[in-house]
């Protein structure tokens, strides 16, 4: 058993998740992109203990709350391996079309606790979690599948009929394309997918109605 809390955050409506185990009343955060206080409220309201952040990618939407949750809590930051350069590059995290926002920039900038491999099995929370890259929105986007949950954390990768933007720096949507078709695509049809932004959707639905991820078939 497990319970999901979203908090949209921010100007883009990031969601931030929570999972949460309530056997052994420990949530893992999700893509903590602003708001601090109202994820500490949801996370107060869930009464249970927060045991690490875990992040789908290093744009500033998801990651702008991570300090001060990370002090607030005392718990680590996880991001998947490839994203380790990015997450040190300010031009690469915060794109100058959003900097006026965000008067002190580099506090943005982060060095996580330790990172991601690719299909690497974790425990946290007492919740198994498979680390999926599906590179392509970035260089070192992952996505976090729960077995036995049966869903996916998919940052902004794959979104409900869409697919996330690829012309930010790293970025290339070729790469996008064959995350989703050969890695989220290979997931049960039944698998819930929750997005970065917007609503949630599963893998059955998108194979048959995301137009972007479609193949032209060859006619010989």
């Amino acid at each position: 058993m497990h319970i999901v809390k979203t908090v949209p955050v921010g100007p883009l409506l990031t969601n931030c998740y929570l999972v949460g185990n309530p056997e052994t009343k420990e949530l893992i955060i999700f893509d903590p992109g602003a708001d601090a206080k109202s994820i500490k409220q949801a996370v107060k309201e869930l009464g249970m203990k927060p045991v690490a952040i875990m992040l789908t990618h290093g744009h500033f939407d998801h990651i702008a709350a991570v300090r001060n949750l990370k002090t607030e809590y005392g718990i680590p930051v996880v991001a998947g391996e490839e994203e380790k350069e990015l997450l040190t590059n300010l031009g690469y995290v915060l794109p100058e079309a959003f900097r006026e926002n965000y008067p002190n920039p580099e506090m943005l900038l982060l060095t996580p606790d330790w990172f991601a491999q690719h299909e690497e099995l974790v425990n946290l929370a007492g919740l198994f979690i498979t680390c999926l890259h599906t590179p392509g929105h970035t260089e070192g986007s992952y996505s976090y599948f729960f077995p036995a949950e049966n869903m996916v954390i998919a940052g902004d990768t794959l979104f409900m009929e869409s697919i996330g933007r690829t012309d930010f720096p790293t970025g290339d949507n070729d790469t996008l394309l064959k995350s989703v078709r050969e890695v989220l695509y290979e997931l049960p049809d039944s698998t819930t997918v929750l997005p970065g932004h917007g609503p949630a959707t599963n893998i059955g639905y998108e194979k048959r109605y995301n137009m972007y991820t479609w193949q032209k078939k060859k006619r010989w």
